[in-house]
This record gives C-alpha cells, sequence and structure tokens, in this order.
C-alpha cells in the first residue's frame, strides 16, 4: 500500500515536473521568435517580421506589444488599413501607452478620411478613467477593493468606533463605483465593436444590396462602428447621423 502511494506520488511530481518544462520551452520559443522577428525589422524585411508576429497571433498569443510591434510593421510596409487595426487592439491591452497613441494618430492622420475611433457616449466620458485602464486591470483592482472592504468589515466589528463605520462607508462606496465602472468596460468592450476599412475605397449604401443608393464613401484606414451583421454584409456607423452598409469583406475587426 505505502508503494503505491509513493508510486502516485512520483507519478504526481513527474507530471508537473514535465508541464513546467513543456510551458518553458514554449515561452522560450516565443521569446526566439519575437527576437527573430525584431532582428527582421530592424533589417528593414517587414514581411517577414509581419508574417512571424502574425504566426503568434494565430497560436492565441494576445500581448498589447506584439499588436503594437505588428501595426508598426504594417506601417513599414504601407499598410494603414492593417496597422490602425493592430494599434487599435494593442490599445485593448495598453491603453496608457504614449508612443502607441502617438503611432495610432499619426497612422489616422494618413488616411484619407481621418476617422478616429468612437469614446462611447456620455457615460464613459463622465467616467474618464474607464478608458485609461484595460479590463484585466478593472477586475484586478475590483479584487483588490473588494478584500479591502470586507478586512474594514471585519476590523468594523472589533473596533466599534465611529472612524470604522466612516472606513465602511466610503470603502462600500467605492467598491460600489469599481462595480459600475468594471461593467459600463465591459458592456462598451463587448457591445461596442470598433472595425476598419480594409479596401483602398468602399461605398456605403443606404441598404445591404449593391443595387442601392451610394450614401457616402470611406477609404482604407477609416475607423468605423460595427452595429449589425446580416449575410454578406454589415451594417456600419461613423457618427449618429452617418451610417450604411458596406460589404463584410471591406473590413477587419
Amino acid at each position: 500500500m505505502k508503494t503505491k502511494k509513493l508510486f502516485i506520488l512520483w507519478a504526481i511530481l513527474s507530471t508537473m515536473l514535465i508541464s513546467t518544462s513543456q510551458v518553458e520551452a514554449q515561452e522560450n520559443d516565443i521569446s526566439s521568435q519575437i527576437t527573430l522577428a525584431n532582428e527582421f525589422y530592424h533589417e528593414k524585411n517587414y514581411q517577414a517580421a509581419a508574417d512571424i508576429f502574425e504566426k503568434l497571433i494565430d497560436q492565441g498569443e494576445t500581448n498589447g506589444f506584439l499588436y503594437y510591434n505588428l501595426g508598426n510593421t504594417y506601417m513599414r510596409l504601407g499598410d494603414t488599413g492593417s496597422a490602425i487595426l493592430n494599434y487599435l487592439r494593442a490599445q485593448l491591452l495598453l491603453p496608457r501607452n504614449e508612443n502607441l497613441d502617438a503611432n495610432l494618430r499619426y497612422a489616422i492622420n494618413q488616411t484619407q478620411d481621418q476617422l478616429s475611433p468612437s469614446r462611447g457616449g456620455l457615460i464613459p466620458s463622465l467616467l474618464f478613467w474607464v478608458h485609461s485602464i484595460n479590463l484585466i486591470e478593472h477586475f484586478e483592482i475590483l479584487v483588490l477593493l473588494n478584500i479591502i472592504f470586507w478586512c474594514i468589515c471585519i476590523g468594523s466589528l472589533y473596533y466599534r468606533k465611529s472612524l470604522w463605520k466612516s472606513l465602511k462607508k466610503i470603502s462600500m462606496a467605492i467598491l460600489l463605483l469599481a462595480f459600475f465602472s468594471t461593467g459600463i468596460k465591459y458592456y462598451f468592450l463587448s457591445k461596442h465593436k470598433i472595425g476598419v476599412i480594409m479596401d483602398k475605397k468602399v461605398d456605403v449604401k443606404s441598404d445591404h444590396n449593391t443595387q442601392n443608393v451610394t450614401l457616402f464613401e470611406l477609404h482604407e484606414g477609416a475607423i468605423i462602428a460595427v452595429n449589425q451583421e446580416e449575410s454578406e454584409w454589415v451594417h456600419i456607423s461613423v457618427s449618429t447621423d452617418k451610417s450604411g452598409w458596406i460589404p463584410i469583406k471591406s473590413i477587419d475587426y
């Protein structure tokens, strides 16, 4: 019986060691690929660098700097639409990166339409910190504030003083505000899809048919809000009073 328990323990430890080794090997492989891509970039072999960055993203790597580097690479290749698309993806993970913001503004200025991403309405504008914190950071702050609140609640049970009661009320108010902010961030990301025009030029139609009236034109790199998908068409808008239908193959998001 003792021998069997030792064997099970040995098997568990061996499995853990193998898993750890596999993770380390995978991380080393990713690091080596990123290093290689950066070398290609500095050697001005931008297409090779882009291919490696794209491959890593297809494998499930969702790193803000990876999207940022891919955006820079596409700018060097003259593919403004893909550059802006990846800058926007990077911005979701790196909302306070000044270099990223500067490069995105520069890329937008190179487009014909020069459309900037929507800020999402009145409430996100009032809660100014919502756009400055990514979703993962929102949840981390929420967990931290929740722990602080319950610690204060426990403390108030032992120290029945007015100071603890005031701290409890303040921490509860801050926690509720954090809950609200996280909810707004999650809703904005899930309901407000941002897309980028990838074609050189696309006609925005009054309905999802090529025979319908052309309302206006958009060009490569234009940032639009994606409202609704229907078959091979998508309803987009660039402002509250300017919207229409375009082929879904003309955008990416």
